[in-house]
């Protein structure tokens, strides 16, 4: 038997509403998916595309010479897509440059690259022996020849340079700090900075000065008392056969006179 019933009117409106306004639900659901795979497909396409390559790169803190040093360091090639650019390896490659001392690169969208270059200071130069020298900074680091060991007022240490530019020159590191604490005013008499051996592991830091005197500073402590002992013989005392002022004792400097600088002599100065 068949049992027939009936629907309100109603109730079957309210259904086919129901099932109509789900289906629009899946039918925006599904566009909504439709659009975000054609818009990331076409993002991606987009980033692939001429709009989104690198056109420029742009150098602040070198020129001429140096900036395309510093472009072609980076490894940054003009025409390749911006997301695939490795801005951390372009760094790295700028500081490998000798006179590099720091490199940020960023992304400036749509086409162009910032590198902003912060560069090492020669403070000193290390002569070769043919006439030329080696500019180093700060930190010992060598970052330039010289094709004469007279460069503006750059110091000179009297160490022959080890290696390549870029690596550290680390006998150099006492008489960097012996230059650092050197009154202004002392300058003129120094023509050049040392090291000595003196057999103990420490090296003796010494002064070339004017006139074929040495004077041994000894270690690299307390150098400003020594630099008032050094000033205080200079200013006080008849340097006349003058060959060593020895002021490894600050308050006690020992002059030697030619010839051999055999007999040390006791300097009395005033304070």
């Amino acid at each position: 038997m068949v049992v027939v019933t009936s629907i309100d009117p109603r109730l079957r409106q309210r259904r086919i509403a129901v099932r109509r306004a789900e289906g629009r639900r899946r039918l925006r659901v599904l566009v909504g998916i439709v659009v975000l795979v054609a818009l990331a497909g076409g993002g991606y396409a987009l980033s692939r595309s001429a709009v989104f390559d690198l056109d420029t790169i742009e150098i602040d803190g070198a020129f001429g010479v140096e900036a395309n040093q510093v472009a072609e360091a980076s490894g940054l090639v003009v025409g390749r897509p911006m997301l695939d650019l490795d801005l951390g390896r372009a760094a790295e490659g700028i500081v490998a440059l000798p006179w590099v001392r720091t490199a940020a690169v960023d992304r400036a969208w749509p086409g162009t690259v910032e590198i902003a270059v912060t560069r090492r200071i020669g403070v000193a130069l290390l002569p070769v022996g043919d006439g030329s020298g080696v500019v180093i900074d700060a930190e010992a680091v060598a970052i330039a020849r010289s094709e004469t060991v007279a460069v503006g007022d750059l110091p000179v240490i009297t160490l022959g340079p080890v290696g390549d530019l870029g690596d550290v020159q680390t006998l150099a590191l006492p008489a960097l700090k012996l230059i650092d604490a050197m009154p202004l005013d002392l300058a003129p008499w120094v023509e050049t900075f040392g090291t000595d051996d003196a057999g103990t592991g420490s090296p003796l830091l010494r002064l070339d000065l004017v006139g074929d005197v040495v004077a041994i500073m000894g270690d690299d402590r307390d150098l400003d008392t020594k630099y008032e002992a050094v000033r205080s013989v200079l200013d006080q005392v008849d340097l006349a056969g003058i060959c060593e002022i020895d002021v490894q004792v600050g308050d006690n400097p020992v002059l030697k006179r030619s010839p051999q600088c055999a007999e040390p002599v006791t300097a009395a100065l005033t304070g």
